[in-house]
């Protein structure tokens, strides 16, 4: 009889590509897994890793026992989630992962009321830009993600919780501080700062205003950085809705923020867990108390095309 527990380290080993990183994940010594995987090949019968070669590279069973390997680990972590989830759904432990513009925004705003409303439930909060945080979903490291959605993705399955509209922000001293609202034509070609790639409001921003390479005049780590550099009189930046309540909330009056009108630009904020997930009634949950705390979106708010 195999064991599951081997599988998980087959697994792990096509995940990370290297002996050491996925002994680490697996929570034992790389003897132990290059051990058991070595025992997997005795009981199969069959190689399934190249030998001497300073790169993991499977053997072409040894690729197609590992596909095989990793949806029965995935579906027996989803049987454990089942059976927890039956008892108590809205109690225990609840990996939530949240991309990195709207994390900290997003939780400031509406943990309070869900430590409220689901003391039982327990979150293990997780930031992880879009490409990281599909992966983990779909590999059931996290187990809920929140996100921009902007196409579906098989095996998973959404639901959205809001639209947030976009703001121009810019120094008091800039050009543009006293206009009452500015078009996605006046923003065509401007230069603007942005969140380096990977990040997906990055994206976001460059479709809204069909940037091109040149007018991007600065690449800033996290949404923080670009607050401090608009704040400094350095240019402006676009910022989502949570984020810019979150700045005004603490009284910055260095930065004047400007609606973007012609059409209002937002983007789709969404829950996503894999379809067979036994958490769905936690995403219930959650979109039902987060919903009570969001701001409201105007009717004339419109989606643009967002990359994920």
């Amino acid at each position: 009889m195999l064991s599951l527990k081997d599988l998980s380290y087959l697994a792990a080993l096509d995940e990370f590509r290297h002996f050491g990183k996925a002994a680490v994940a697996c929570h034992v010594s790389q003897p132990t897994l290059s051990g058991q995987l070595k025992k997997l090949e005795h009981q199969l019968g069959v190689q399934l890793l190249e030998r001497g070669s300073n790169t993991v590279i499977f053997t072409y069973v040894g690729w197609e026992i590992v596909q095989r390997a990793k949806t029965m680990v995935l579906q027996a972590r989803e049987m454990e989630e089942l059976a927890r989830a039956s008892i108590a759904p809205l109690n225990g432990r609840l990996k939530l992962a949240i991309i990195p513009s709207l994390a900290p925004y997003l939780m400031a705003k509406t943990g309070p009321t869900i430590n409220a409303a689901l003391p039982q439930l327990k979150i293990e909060l997780y930031e992880l830009e879009t490409q990281e945080l599909l992966r983990q979903l779909k590999n059931g490291d996290i187990d809920v993600g929140i996100l921009v959605v902007s196409q579906a993705q098989a095996g998973l399955r959404s639901l959205s919780l809001w639209q947030e509209t976009f703001w121009l922000a810019v120094g008091q001293n800039h050009e543009w501080a006293q206009k009452t609202h500015v078009t996605r034509a006046d923003l065509e070609g401007t230069e603007l700062m942005l969140l380096k790639e990977g990040h997906c409001l990055a994206d976001q921003a460059q479709q809204l205003c069909q940037l091109k390479s040149q007018s991007q005049a600065f690449r800033g780590a996290s949404l923080e950085t670009l607050k401090y550099m608009v704040s400094a009189g350095n240019g402006a930046t676009l910022v989502p809705q949570l984020c810019m309540d979150a700045w005004t909330n603490h009284g910055d009056d260095k930065i004047a923020y400007i609606p973007i009108t012609t059409p209002k630009q937002a983007r789709e904020i969404s829950f996503l867990a894999r379809s067979g997930s036994a958490y769905w009634p936690c995403v219930e949950a959650l979109h039902q108390v987060m919903s009570s705390v969001m701001p409201e979106v105007s009717q004339d708010t419109h989606n643009v095309p967002v990359l994920i």
